[in-house]
């Protein structure tokens, strides 16, 4: 299986974020990149333009013609979702998500819950997130994270977030290998017990909707499989 890696940063900032990103649309991107054997990046000032992101969704058709399987983590619920909102190619960006490797949905179709990919990331013994990055003016932040970079952008800081957006989908790639490899996703309770969830394989997106539901009768608002997938044009008759 040929993997590579997909993720995107916002442009718009939203102060004291919580609760559905989407509530605040349009959200505007400003970069995105994937790795496979290279990084390779799109990006826009302030933010790129619905032609582009168009030509962003043809090249990950491209992508997935020459036999690349998409890796992300929550793309799914998000980043396709996202790039089909700001590229209107609802059908293209739906088809892309459901053929390609969630490893977030992954975990909580078979779980029940969300797990942050920093989590699985140190589970795997692979370094977390980038959180510490060198300002323009030689600042350096110890606490990065993706809220702060639609701030970040806007203030022409463009180095630092494209390495932060590098670091996501270089480690997405390297953790979806690991993952190939060990054939489970590991990471560490809030209590410090290990944890784990067993993958006998990459499933896409659609191969997920096979897998039996597992007991969240304990949680008061658990995950529901097809707040992922809604936004899809006839997303059931596809399943």
């Amino acid at each position: 299986m040929k993997l590579i890696s997909y993720d995107i940063e916002i442009s718009k900032i939203i102060p004291d974020f919580s609760g559905n990103l989407f509530e605040h649309s349009p959200l505007g991107i400003s970069c995105a990149a994937v790795a496979h054997k290279e990084v390779k990046f799109w990006q826009g000032v302030p933010e790129l333009t619905k032609e582009k992101n168009q030509e962003m969704v043809r090249e990950l058709m491209a992508y997935a013609e020459e036999g690349y399987t998409f890796v992300t983590w929550n793309g799914c619920g998000f980043d396709f979702r996202l790039l089909a909102e700001e590229s209107g190619m609802f059908e293209e960006c739906g088809e892309l998500a459901l053929n390609h490797v969630d490893l977030m949905l992954l975990v909580t179709f078979t779980k029940g819950w969300f797990l942050g990919l920093d989590k699985a990331l140190k589970g795997a013994g692979i370094a977390g997130k980038v959180h510490e990055l060198e300002l323009k003016d030689g600042e350096v932040l110890h606490d990065m994270n993706g809220g702060m970079a639609p701030k970040l952008w806007a203030d022409a800081e463009y180095d630092a977030v494209l390495t932060y957006l590098r670091g996501d989908v270089e480690q997405t790639l390297a953790l979806a290998q690991n993952i190939q490899k060990t054939q489970k996703v590991s990471w560490t309770s809030g209590r410090g017990k290990p944890q784990s969830a067993s993958v006998p394989r990459l499933m896409t997106v659609k191969e997920c909707f096979t897998l039996r539901e597992p007991d969240t009768s304990w949680m008061s608002s658990p995950p529901q499989r097809e707040d992922f997938v809604r936004w899809i044009p006839d997303w059931a008759a596809r399943i």
